[in-house]
């Protein structure tokens, strides 16, 4: 009796193991491209220097943006399992990397209200259905707010830490509408390409200059203070 019972015991385990498995959200890796589209009352010097695409890896709940400026290169890698930022620096003059970690966030967080409404509203992008949040973020230290349009789909990031900056946000978005002043800035993926990603784009380069959010807010202070003095 009781080899009969462990063997349905061990039945009942594989069963519900491969269920779990064939549940288990396929992680998705590669890469998405996004076109940036201005709108309203902007200068043309300025718009004629605005970036008009970028393009992301992501794999899981990873995401790395790579922006190449002038005589250097600027990385931006958010850790979404962990809640952590890296912003590194490639210059001929510096290697930096600003650490932003998840109590950083949480620290912020303390002065902002997040409200996120879902709609019914849904947009194919990509080949990828995507539902409509809007986003409302108040920042009760100054009174302002931020309103966000986001489409999103959740084909893409393991699940919600993927928006670890954006708290209540489902989905990867592949839409996204804001006004910065009167400028109408829109960011909308035309290019979502599955492929391999290694672990290594995720890692802190070495001999870099590591150092946190903290003491580069404070860098900033410091360089804007002696800007006005001079």
């Amino acid at each position: 009796m009781k080899r009969i019972t462990v063997t349905v015991l061990m039945v009942i385990f594989c069963f519900t193991s491969i269920n779990s498995m064939a549940q288990k959200k396929k992680e998705f890796a590669g890469t998405v491209t996004f076109s940036i589209k201005y709108e309203g009352d902007i200068d043309p010097q300025k718009l004629a220097n605005a970036p008009t695409s970028l393009t992301y890896l992501v794999a899981g709940n990873n995401t790395k943006l790579t922006i190449n400026g002038q005589g250097y290169v600027q990385h931006v890698v958010s850790l979404g399992d962990s809640s952590q930022e890296l912003t590194i620096i490639d210059h001929p003059m510096q290697q930096l990397i600003i650490k932003k970690s998840k109590e950083d966030f949480e620290e912020e967080r303390e002065y902002l209200k997040y409200t996120i409404t879902p709609s019914d509203e849904t947009k194919t992008i990509c080949g990828y259905v995507c539902k409509r949040y809007d986003v409302s973020i108040e920042n009760i230290e100054d009174d302002s707010e931020t309103k966000i349009i986001c489409f999103t789909t959740e084909e893409i990031g393991q699940d919600e830490r993927i928006n670890f900056d954006v708290p209540g946000l489902k989905g990867y978005p592949l839409y996204q509408e804001q006004m910065i002043g009167d400028i109408k800035i829109i960011n909308e993926a035309v290019e979502v390409k599955k492929k391999k990603i290694k672990p290594v784009e995720f890692l802190m380069p070495a001999n870099f200059t590591v150092i946190t959010y903290d003491e580069y807010i404070e860098a900033v202070r410091k360089a804007a203070q002696e800007q006005e003095d001079f």
